[in-house]
């Protein structure tokens, strides 16, 4: 069994072994384009509840901290306004303002009346209001005693008993995006999200004691809440991770020095290197494959997405490179979404 994991862990470092990475900022397209007059955002939470003494008995009965509602109201507005800051599309303005919504805070409100819009743009010198609608939380524990069969030295078998636990903890957040001009909520969406966490323990006590802080999980959720409709409504610089060949067979000594230069960030001179393998690797498909597969990620560090499609298609059908397959799609897929970042951004990117 040992020599079997062994090997196995030899085949994995093998196949990743030959493989490194490098990282590019990509311009991710919005679900749907804002119109054109809006390039100043202002950010309300109106989803405080607006029955406070409701909202703190829920709490107590559900386990849930004073004053963790709120605490993720404000990370669900740091969320929105952190995405919102990486989008050349429009500025963000968090103004801080907080105003009672629902009841229980668990369902939308009325939409907020256009004068109290347009007030609050008049305020800001904004063109649209961003607004929490509705916020809920969710926390989840449980425990469970899980028993492992342990063989001695001496050939008797020992079993242990410990308990595991689990904590589910979600949010659900309303927003609405109104544009004051057209007096159009051109967005009105709840969303979900939701963090699983587990511990465990020689107790069941001690399992559920070793859960992270429900404050914390909760807050963090809510964060990436308001991160992901950020994303929703603007076009948001991202962070991707691209692999790409160090070694191969016959050109050990090439594929490394193109490394060292790709990673000093000299894609040009790396690229020399690379295209020539590509033209005199011969028989050594492999070679030849790979070379042609870096060709098509330097192409996309530099931002020709078409010549990395070229080179990423020569890597799979004239040399079979496995892994320029998957590639191609991704470029396609980038392709599709430049085509729409270009439109919401009307040309301004």
């Amino acid at each position: 069994m040992l020599n079997r994991l062994f090997l196995l862990f030899a085949l994995f470092s093998f196949l990743t072994g030959c493989m490194k990475s490098t990282s590019l900022t990509v311009l991710q397209p919005a679900q749907f384009k804002v119109p054109d007059h809006i390039t100043k955002v202002a950010v309300v939470d109106r989803s405080k509840p607006s029955s406070g003494w409701l909202n703190v008995l829920e709490g107590l009965f559900s386990g849930e901290a004073i004053g963790q509602d709120r605490q993720s109201r404000a990370e669900a507005v740091r969320g929105l306004t952190d995405a919102l800051q990486r989008t050349p599309r429009f500025r963000v303005i968090s103004t801080g303002i907080e105003m009672e919504g629902t009841q229980a805070g668990g369902s939308l409100p009325a939409p907020l009346p256009w004068a109290e819009v347009e007030r609050i743009c008049a305020d800001y010198s904004a063109d649209a209001v961003v607004a929490i609608e509705s916020f809920d939380s969710d926390n989840s524990q449980s425990a469970r005693r899980r028993e492992t069969k342990q063989k001695n030295k001496d050939g008797t078998t020992t079993t242990k008993v410990d308990y595991v636990s689990d904590m589910r903890t979600g949010v659900r957040l309303g927003w609405r995006f109104y544009d004051p001009r057209g007096k159009v909520i051109f967005d009105e969406v709840v969303t979900d999200e939701y963090l699983q966490n587990s511990g465990q323990g020689s107790t069941e006590r001690a399992a559920l004691s070793n859960l992270p802080s429900q404050v914390s999980v909760t807050r963090k959720v809510s964060f990436i809440v308001g991160q992901e409709y950020g994303m929703r409504i603007a076009p948001v610089y991202i962070q991707v991770k691209r692999e790409y060949y160090h070694k191969v067979k016959g050109f050990q000594t090439e594929m490394k020095e193109a490394h060292r230069l790709a990673e000093s960030g000299n894609w040009d001179r790396a690229a020399e290197i690379w295209k020539k393998i590509e033209a005199t690797a011969g028989e050594n498909t492999k070679a030849a494959g790979r070379a042609a597969y870096n060709m098509a990620v330097m192409a996309e560090v530099k931002g020709n997405l078409e010549v990395a499609l070229e080179w990423a298609e020569t890597a799979w059908t004239k040399y079979g490179n496995s892994k320029a397959r998957s590639y191609i799609e991704i470029l396609r897929r980038r392709q599709y979404d430049a085509q729409r970042v270009e439109q919401q951004m009307n040309k301004k990117v």
